[in-house]
């Protein structure tokens, strides 16, 4: 049996305990040994399909302690968006806009699910956060929360865990504007928060929509150049 062969018989195997549930997540994975001796390969073969899932981020390895599925496959999702960027297959525009259609969705889901009323104490909690903050930080940080607690909103895992990846990149560019932005920016994004909650507890899509709408029409300037050098916007919600 060639390499290659070995190589995805030894991932196949792999696959198949968390298809049938001998390994969920947090779970050790057998040793190298065990792998290969129940399979009759080589220790490399074994060695290379551990490196290939670990490169995929559906395990993790762990100095002294062996290797394990991962927790956290948002990393993987998240690092593939920066190394797009990096090597300017995407652009912040086009991640900025596929966020805030996506934001759209998530918020029409939360309408259709009836979901906000186990959620609105949080969201309400953010919101109060980003008004009361004391510096920026602790704005990025409540905004931040305020985004990723909507998609959690959905109560749906796969839209969870792919949108939170593209918001961990988004929010480095939030942090970017936030500490470069003047109170009158800072006011009207916490307006559009509000404006985009309450359109969700009204059941109103289109306002959603609008609320959305504006709240980025205020980041995406500053965001595309990387600078603040836009005129902010006035108008109400």
């Amino acid at each position: 049996m060639d390499s290659k062969r070995e190589y995805q018989k030894a991932v196949d195997y792999l696959c198949g305990m968390i298809k049938d549930g001998r390994l969920v997540t947090g779970s050790r994975l057998p040793a190298e040994r065990t792998v290969s001796e129940e399979l009759s390969i080589s220790r490399n073969s074994t060695r290379e399909a551990l490196r290939m899932l670990e490169n995929m981020g559906i395990i993790e390895s762990r100095r002294g302690s062996g290797n394990y599925i991962a927790e956290n496959t948002s990393k993987t999702i998240s690092g593939i968006v920066e190394m797009m960027l990096l090597l300017k297959r995407t652009t912040r525009e086009e991640v900025s806009s596929f966020r805030k259609n996506m934001e759209k969705a998530v918020c029409r889901t939360i309408i259709e699910n009836g979901s906000l009323c186990r959620w609105k104490e949080k969201i309400s909690d953010a919101l109060e956060r980003f008004q009361t903050a004391e510096s920026v930080a602790e704005q990025s940080e409540a905004d931040g929360e305020f985004h990723s607690l909507l998609i959690r909103a959905t109560e749906n895992q796969f839209w969870i865990s792919m949108l939170e990846p593209v918001t961990e990149v988004y929010s480095k560019w939030i942090d970017e504007v936030l500490f470069s932005a003047g109170d009158e920016l800072k006011l009207q994004l916490q307006t559009a928060h509000t404006a985009i909650a309450d359109a969700i507890e009204k059941g109103d899509y289109q306002a959603c929509d609008n609320a959305i709408d504006r709240h980025y029409n205020l980041l995406l300037p500053a965001i595309n150049k990387g600078e603040m050098n836009y005129e902010i916007q006035t108008g109400d919600f």
